[in-house]
């Protein structure tokens, strides 16, 4: 037996939980059941409900069957108390939509970090196949960028056995402030972080950097995007609205660079390595100390990377069904006006 209070507290979540799920339900599915229960009715009238006979008391008037409620009798008179039944469950259908909706834009208002996440990170592949010894680029790109954003961190580990890290350079950037860059060869780590000023940057995709590497022997070698990146929106709150991280492959052929060919690679290294000074139009804010093979003192720091706690997963997964249900409807909309 439980004691009165936890069976009251049982109840009320109960009762909490399946109207949570009864709303979201009608947000949905509402709108088809209302239009389909005349149908219903119709075909076969026996297994269909009158809601307000269902919903009221023994001998109370029933409004839309214009007769007396009899438990024995709950299917709908006339095809007059169908459509009223149907317009009645799509009113709460519109009403359960506005609730979801409402609930949607509270919690992307008081909880911005669990939500707006649409940018990732973008490496383009034209060319992944590279000789022992050549110094190839990686670009990152920021893409799906869909509110302003203020500040870029790239953390990027790779194995040091099979790579090395030349250079990074911030050239054509959009980021106009730079405040971080690290080369660390002996773990396999480099950092880039960066950004500009109010307004932020609002473009849906843009260029943030690239970092150079040389292929050590052959195989497959992997760059990864620690969990330490981020994108930062322009919000006030900083808010991390990076969704993916991704990983970039490149193959480094049993093949070496030629003497030749190493020249050709020095020399259009060497404006990188004289400095990034070419662009006064930006502002760098770190020791700069990265010239051709040298690793940097700064080490990788570690990652944190604490457990959710259940309120916040609740919450997350309560924004993506919201999400979705939106997604849905604004869909539906868009087919039938043609858009």
């Amino acid at each position: 037996m439980f004691m009165p209070g936890v069976s009251i507290l049982f109840k009320f979540v109960s009762i909490t939980l399946s109207s949570w799920l009864l709303v979201h339900v009608l947000a949905i599915f509402g709108g088809f059941i209302a239009f389909a229960y005349p149908i219903w009715w119709y075909l076969s009238p026996e297994n269909t409900v009158c809601l307000v006979c269902h919903a009221g008391k023994e001998q109370k008037w029933c409004s839309f069957c214009r007769r007396a409620i009899s438990k024995t009798q709950l299917s709908p008179k006339s095809i007059r108390s169908a459509f009223l039944n149907g317009i009645l469950i799509l009113f709460f259908s519109v009403i359960s939509g506005l609730v979801v909706y409402a609930e949607y834009a509270l919690i992307t208002t008081y909880n911005p970090s669990l939500t707006g996440k649409s940018a990732s990170f973008l490496v383009p592949s034209s060319n992944n196949k590279h000789k022992i010894g050549e110094i190839f680029p990686m670009e990152v790109f920021v893409e799906g960028i869909k509110t302003p954003i203020n500040t870029v961190q790239i953390d990027l580990s790779f194995d040091p056995s099979t790579l090395e890290a030349i250079k990074i350079s911030t050239d054509d950037s959009f980021a106009t402030v730079f405040i971080d860059k690290v080369i660390n060869n002996e773990v396999g780590y480099t950092r880039l972080t960066g950004g500009l000023p109010n307004p932020g940057y609002d473009q849906s995709k843009g260029y943030f950097g690239t970092v150079y590497f040389k292929g050590k022997i052959p195989g497959v070698a992997l760059v990864e995007f620690l969990p330490t990146s981020v994108v930062l929106a322009n919000n006030g709150r900083g808010t991390n609205v990076l969704k993916t991280l991704g990983t970039a492959s490149f193959l480094i052929l049993p093949e070496t660079v030629s003497p030749e060919e190493t020249a050709s690679q020095e020399v259009k290294l060497n404006p990188l390595v004289l400095g990034e000074s070419t662009d006064n139009t930006k502002l760098y804010l770190y020791e700069e100390n990265d010239i051709l093979g040298t690793q940097s003192e700064s080490t990788m720091e570690e990652v944190d990377v604490s457990e959710q706690s259940i309120f916040t997963l609740f919450l997350d997964v309560l924004h993506k069904v919201d999400e979705l249900i939106i997604s849905f409807w604004k869909n539906i909309f868009d087919f039938v006006l043609g858009k």
